[in-house]
């Protein structure tokens, strides 16, 4: 089969959508030699090295830089051209594809649906439209979680056969780190000092960061005096009133803006504990990272993050400020509970595999290829 897989946002810093492709572009080729890749790109260097070694990869870079230039032309005229079986995109479908071409739709969350109130009145509206639009349009959709496929199924009322869940990873780059030169090099870096909490995303209403400054303010004055909080994440939407609410706090709060890829493994190896009590999560894959290190993690009891966390995080209401105060203060206080999560997270971690990942999608991509077209596209 000839595969388009759309990897636009490779270098973008679109921290977990970029991760996945990054992750799918990396491991597909190698699980599916017979079939042939076309990885579509805005910056070929973003391309990793060994994904560009693949014999059955080519890296063809698009030619705008327009989101919905490449949606009404250039994907569809490169499915033509390259003669694709199948076209992977994430989130927004084409308006139209060859026929012969099969549509796969990644929908890693429908947060927009659920809190519109979290995103710009024009991006909610496009969403609402685009993602239903190309939900139905495709021949498979995937997502991350049963969580979010069972949300997808309801919302869009799609088949059951048509929704696949193919589960995400901690990357190979986070592992346990003990060297401590490299650990007093990231704290120095980012201004962390000895003992700090970190979490891990970016700043926007969903992630939860104001409930979680509260806490940890309570947290202190609990005892916890010696503790920094790290807010590791590139300001979005609404942003401010976390920003303020952090420097109401003075230098207890650090903001990194975004982290680069290279530095996010050593801050969760630096950490004392990872909290991340966020709303709303598709997946959540932070928090596997974190458990991949060997962070003590905290996390929401709602949407995907059971599912991800399954028993190896104290799981917390993330609307009551004080069931998390009393989070952060127990897996501070308490060694054993330290031990007893951060053993309980390696060993979680370990059940995920970006491999596995890779070749629930080649068989999606498989099914897709042999099924018939689930709608026409000019009537979608």
């Amino acid at each position: 089969m000839n595969i388009g897989i759309d990897a636009h946002m490779l270098g973008q810093n679109e921290t977990g959508n970029e991760t996945y492709i990054l992750e799918l572009v990396r491991h597909a080729p190698r699980q599916a030699p017979a079939h042939q890749f076309f990885v579509y790109v805005e910056n070929p260097d973003a391309a990793p090295a060994q994904v560009r070694a693949f014999a059955n990869v080519r890296i063809v870079p698009l030619q705008t830089h327009s989101a919905a230039a490449r949606l009404l032309w250039e994907l569809p005229r490169r499915a033509a051209q390259d003669a694709l079986d199948v076209l992977h995109v994430s989130y927004n479908a084409p308006l139209y594809v060859p026929l012969r071409c099969a549509l796969v739709v990644t929908v890693h969350d429908i947060s927009f649906e659920r809190h519109p109130e979290w995103f710009p009145v024009g991006l909610r509206w496009f969403l609402k439209a685009s993602v239903r639009r190309s939900a139905r349009a495709a021949r498979q959709v995937i997502t991350v979680s049963e969580w979010c496929r069972r949300d997808l199924i309801k919302t869009y009322r799609l088949a059951l056969e048509r929704v696949a869940v193919t589960h995400e990873a901690a990357g190979e780059a986070f592992q346990p780190q003990r060297e401590r030169a490299a650990l007093d090099a990231i704290r120095a870096k980012y201004n962390t000092g000895e003992r700090f909490i970190l979490a891990v995303g970016n700043v926007q209403p969903r992630k939860n960061h104001l409930r979680l400054l509260e806490a940890f303010a309570q947290a202190r004055n609990a005892g916890l005096h010696a503790y920094k909080l790290v807010l590791a994440g590139q300001a979005h939407w609404q942003s401010e009133t976390v920003r303020r609410a952090a420097r109401a706090l003075g230098d207890a709060v650090i903001l990194t803006g975004y982290v680069p890829d290279a530095d996010l493994p050593m801050l969760y190896n630096a950490a004392d504990m990872f909290c991340y009590p966020s709303l709303y999560e598709g997946f959540g894959l932070p928090v596997l990272e974190a458990m991949a290190c060997g962070a003590p993690v905290i996390t929401s009891n709602e949407t995907a993050l059971p599912e991800v966390a399954g028993d190896a995080a104290y799981l917390v209401d993330p609307r009551d400020v004080r069931a998390l105060t009393r989070a952060i203060v127990q897996v501070a206080a308490d060694e054993n509970l330290q031990r007893e999560l951060k053993a309980r997270g390696f060993a979680r971690a370990n059940q995920f595999s970006w491999a596995c990942l890779a070749n629930q999608t080649i068989a999606v991509y498989e099914r897709a290829a042999q099924s018939a077209p689930s709608v026409k596209f000019e009537n979608v």
